[in-house]
């Protein structure tokens, strides 16, 4: 599967952001860009302003979540896209 990642601009982060980025890494791979099946925007609060824009496929973290969380909320997104 294929997801892209999009970052808030970190102007207000509450929790270190990568550690969203770095459990999709290790069980998906990931692309920069809009070529993918599930867009993961990623704000460094509860503003939300990485899924500010976003259409189609996407989910939005807004808060520190467990790779447990994480890998259940993306599964579940990507299991209704087939």
């Amino acid at each position: 599967m294929k997801i892209a990642v999009k970052y808030c601009g970190g102007c207000n982060p509450t929790y270190r952001r990568e550690e969203i980025e770095e459990v999709l890494k290790k069980h998906f791979q990931i692309f920069y860009s809009g070529d993918s099946e599930l867009l993961v925007c990623i704000s460094g609060c509860k503003k939300g302003c990485a899924g500010e824009k976003a259409k189609g496929n996407f989910l939005h973290f807004d808060e520190k979540t467990d790779e447990e969380e994480i890998l259940r909320r993306v599964n579940k997104k990507l299991s209704k896209e087939i």
